[in-house]
């Protein structure tokens, strides 16, 4: 079977890009009806717990694996192994971007804050042969439950794009869904026929998804086996083939791969929060970095701003409007 997670970082800041996350890994088929667990088959090499003497890949929900305080070591490591497993190792963070959100090099050539500064270094905290070692044990440990990844990506939408999005949606929740159903589409078109079980965070708080799954995939007769609070849970069905797609609360803390795909998300994001900010200090040198969320956002707009007016850079390319 295929088990796949999709999950976002960046819906809520008022700067920087949205990423949305999906990762997919391929496992014995399982007699439970539930979600498999990934950490039980692979408990020898990731823990959902930080691990002292750093043996194991820390692998959660990415508030719980990262902090501005603890900083990106330990969420990059973690990442970028289950990431070395699929696509082999790379050495900067362009080659990173272009392994998992290929379709996001042409979209972010176009921001002059998110160009690589001179000296950027990559990895941005660990030591290569920090990712080398638990990648090389994480694959043995795959090999052996019969595991194997078979899709990580994410999509990385901008400012200017996600901008348009909101005006032509009105709705900053269909437009998070939008995205998420490229990623909902490729696993369907690939993986439809392998018993595959897609698990999703809640999209922005959203309840219902049944109307938007009709809508986007016609071709796949959907039935809803339930709707609560908690969890959202669908089947579509063709061709003799059945897919399964749980929206639940909290399903970074339910499903390994929804983790994978909210880290991988939370890691790009940061990465370009760290060119967004390099870029900024060069031309504002006092500024203070920003993660980009409201409060703190508009405090670092307002330190920019004689900047930003001098280099004629409009509010629709920078901040999101909603």
């Amino acid at each position: 079977m295929i088990l796949a997670g999709i999950d976002e970082a960046g819906y809520g800041p008022l700067l920087g890009p949205l990423v949305v996350g999906c990762s997919a890994f391929q496992l014995p088929d399982q007699p439970s009806t539930d979600i498999p667990c990934l950490w039980t088959m692979l408990r020898r090499a990731v823990s959902k717990k930080r691990v002292a003497d750093g043996s194991k890949l820390h692998v959660n929900d990415s508030k719980v694996v990262y902090s501005p305080s603890a900083g990106l070591k330990e969420l990059e490591k973690s990442v970028l192994a289950i990431a070395a497993t699929l696509h082999g190792p790379c050495d900067n963070l362009t080659s990173f971007i272009t392994q998992t959100a290929p379709h996001a090099l042409a979209d972010i050539a176009g921001y002059s804050w998110y160009q690589p500064s001179t000296g950027e270094k990559f990895p941005l905290e660990q030591a290569a042969i920090s990712i080398g070692i638990p990648a090389n044990a994480l694959a043995v440990e795959m090999r052996k439950a019969q595991v194997a990844p078979v899709y990580l990506a994410a999509r990385i939408t901008c400012e200017r794009q996600l901008n348009h999005m909101f005006n032509a949606t009105r709705n900053k929740a269909n437009s998070l869904f939008s995205i998420s159903a490229i990623h909902l589409d490729h696993l369907l078109r690939h993986f439809g026929h392998q018993n595959l079980l897609i698990v999703c965070d809640r999209q922005g708080g959203r309840l219902h998804y049944g109307s938007l799954m009709r809508m986007m995939f016609d071709e796949w007769a959907l039935t809803v086996i339930k709707e609560s609070d908690d969890r959202s849970d669908y089947r579509l069905s063709r061709d003799g083939h059945s897919v399964r797609i749980i929206f639940t609360e909290k399903a970074e803390e339910k499903c390994l791969a929804v983790a994978t795909a909210a880290m991988l998300s939370k890691y790009l994001r940061e990465a370009l929060m760290r060119r967004f900010n390099a870029f900024w200090i060069t031309h504002v040198p006092m500024v203070a970095p920003t993660a980009g969320y409201y409060t703190d956002g508009m405090r670092f707009l307002r330190d920019i701003e004689p900047k930003r007016q001098e280099m004629g850079i409009g509010d629709g390319e920078l901040i999101r409007c909603r």
